[in-house]
């Protein structure tokens, strides 16, 4: 799988992963994909090198085995600050997801977030399209 998305329920906005990721990187192998926020009127991409992408596969697992919600937020961000996800549930069965990407290169500092909101039903779906994304799964 090259790439995955996820989609707000009630709004256009999408997260987008794109690119290649090696299965089985261990210790400090690392690789690039896209991230591509798009919430209308802003559209913004960044490249983000991370170590352990399969981490952000067991990130979006760990939403959907709790399903149920969570109290206080859960929260992950690439190796150097490309990209940082937050996420929140109330007890009705809506997670929402702060996405946050930046270009931290000298001379390239910007800032892109937005918000996805999720319903519960809909975390099986996203957790098994990372973790096949991230090289988790086979």
């Amino acid at each position: 799988m090259d790439k995955f998305s996820i989609k707000d329920t009630n709004r256009s906005v999408t997260l987008q992963f794109e690119g290649n990721i090696p299965k089985g990187l261990t210790g400090y192998d690392g690789c690039h994909f896209i991230a591509r926020l798009s919430s209308l009127p802003l559209s913004a991409e960044v490249k983000v090198y991370d170590i352990r992408p399969d981490r952000w596969g067991t990130f979006f697992n760990e939403l959907a085995e709790n399903w149920r919600g969570w109290k206080g937020v859960k929260d992950h961000e690439s190796l150097e600050g490309h990209l940082r996800m937050e996420a929140t549930s109330d007890s009705l069965g809506h997670i929402n997801l702060r996405i946050s990407i930046r270009g931290v290169e000298v001379g390239d500092l910007w800032l892109a977030e937005s918000s996805i909101s999720l319903e519960s039903g809909q975390l099986a779906d996203v957790a098994r399209n990372a973790l096949a994304f991230f090289g988790v799964e086979s």
